[in-house]
């Protein structure tokens, strides 16, 4: 066995049991929404979906990089994790919360595990993963605490409960996944709209994501239109992503998560090899030719003559 095959084989065998959980995983949030009635939680329950996304695509890239095949079916954990999604969803979201909380807990361990014999490029990407589970994690915990009241799930967080949670009943912002206090009032949407809430946190934050130019307009606006343009951005992909990085990130005991400002990535440039040069006894500027002689040398002199290039233009 070569070296490559060595790596590959190693990728494999530490990554394919991480696809495999998170797959099941997906498997039981999908079952959780459809039996939630509680549009803030849908969303919630959505967004933990799309993390184990990104999580299977990086790891799955993983194990084709290295020249292998992801096992991307979920097998028979994904049926029993599933049927066990459809029970608990249907007794109470609390129930569900505490189900995908055990699920989410064992999920880091492994990816834990993982990690300490990762290297490389694997172990970046694992690190990645490991954040996005610890992440969802701490918010299912939360949300246990604050939905129960019970002491030994509030000691998990890394934060007091208030920091999570700024009213008394346990609510899901459609940006953040809490319910954080701030000075401005939380925003609520209801028919003949989508129902949308943004927590008073994020009401705070989301005004300073806009350009600065609608920054400096949005107090002249009138009161509804600001909201609007406030909900839009803060549901936006873009929004959800800062919210992750720079508040979910802290809350759940991590660094933050900054992303790369587009002025700073746009001086990235990558490694190149050396671009191809003319010789150095090789004359620039102008093109060789072989004219040959009579008429027809005559002509192409003429047709490619610099000076009727240059009278013609």
């Amino acid at each position: 066995m070569t070296a490559r095959e060595a790596i590959r084989v190693s990728i494999a065998h530490s990554v394919a049991p991480l696809i495999t959980h998170e797959i099941a995983g997906i498997a039981a949030i999908e079952t959780a929404i459809a039996n939630e009635s509680a549009p803030d939680y849908v969303v919630m329950f959505h967004d933990a979906k799309m993390g184990k996304q990104a999580n299977i695509e990086q790891m799955a890239t993983l194990i084709r990089m290295h020249g292998g095949t992801p096992d991307e079916s979920g097998g028979m954990r994904k049926t029993f994790t599933k049927t066990q999604a459809v029970i608990s969803s249907r007794v109470s979201t609390t129930v569900t919360l505490r189900a995908m909380r055990r699920a989410e807990a064992e999920l880091v361990t492994l990816y834990a595990d993982a990690l300490e014999h990762a290297e490389g490029l694997a172990k970046r990407a694992l690190r990645k993963t490991l954040g996005r589970a610890m992440v969802h994690a701490h918010i299912l915990t939360a949300h246990l605490a604050k939905r129960t009241g019970n002491k030994g799930d509030a000691d998990l967080l890394p934060a007091p409960l208030h920091d999570y949670f700024a009213n008394a009943n346990a609510r899901a912002c459609m940006r953040c996944n809490l319910d954080r206090p701030g000075t401005s009032t939380p925003l609520e949407r209801r028919d003949p709209h989508p129902y949308t809430y943004i927590c008073a946190a994020c009401h705070d934050e989301v005004p300073g994501e806009f350009p600065p130019d609608l920054a400096s307009q949005m107090d002249s606006w009138p009161r509804q239109r600001r909201d609007a343009k406030v909900l839009q951005q803060a549901i936006s992909r873009l929004s959800k992503l800062n919210a992750i990085g720079r508040v979910l990130y802290p809350l759940a005991g991590l660094e933050p998560e900054l992303p790369t400002p587009a002025a700073e990535r746009a001086v990235i440039v990558p490694a190149m090899t050396p671009t191809p040069r003319p010789a150095a006894d090789e004359r620039t500027g102008a093109i060789g030719m072989e004219t040959g002689d009579g008429l027809e040398g005559e002509y192409v002199r003429q047709l490619f003559s610099i000076r009727q290039v240059w009278r013609s233009w």
